[in-house]
């Protein structure tokens, strides 16, 4: 029976050591654009004819009064960043609070990091598992990447960003945002 229980827990092992080993070498790379830059004219893609006639019409416009009863969009703002650290796992990157308009963004750039089981983005008050928002599984474990905040997540309080691991609740890196 001892031996029996011995293969068993043995087998078990195996297995969730091959999971996290395949996982791990999973490479998931995403470019996502920054809520930062702004948008161009798109001059620079216009033919020399479109060039000209967008000129033009803007020399109209020039000579007409224009009220406009809309406000102008606010450009976004960067209201917070940290540079990743490793915990369990090696890392690279920053973490960008950046606000747009009434919503926020989690953006990560030049990220990266090993894969792992079930990984998760989470915004936190601790590097613990204690007091937490999650905003859901890891997108990318290379690149660029935007997170989207929910309206009412209190940033002050939570801003600590974790990579965390749910099922084995393994921090693997984290930021604080300041």
């Amino acid at each position: 029976m001892k031996k029996w229980l011995i293969g068993v827990g043995v087998v078990f092992l195996l297995v969730i050591a091959g999971y996290v080993y395949l996982t791990a070498d999973k490479i998931i790379e995403v470019q996502e654009a920054s809520p930062l830059l702004q948008v161009n004219d798109n001059m620079d893609v216009m033919g020399d004819a479109e060039k000209e006639q967008f000129e033009k019409e803007v020399d109209e416009a020039k000579k007409n009064i224009v009220i406009m009863d809309d406000e102008m969009k606010e450009a976004p703002t960067l209201l917070a960043e940290g540079k990743f650290t490793p915990r369990a796992h090696e890392v690279m990157g920053r973490a960008l609070l950046i606000q747009t308009g009434d919503s926020k963004v989690l953006r990560f750039e030049d990220f990266e990091t090993i894969n792992g089981p079930d990984l998760h983005i989470w915004l936190a008050s601790s590097l613990g598992d204690d007091d937490y928002v999650d905003l859901g599984p890891i997108k990318a474990t290379k690149g660029n990447v935007n997170y989207d905040v929910p309206v009412d997540v209190d940033t002050d309080k939570y801003n600590k960003v974790l990579v965390w691991c749910v099922p084995f609740r393994v921090l693997f890196s984290y930021a604080e945002l300041g």
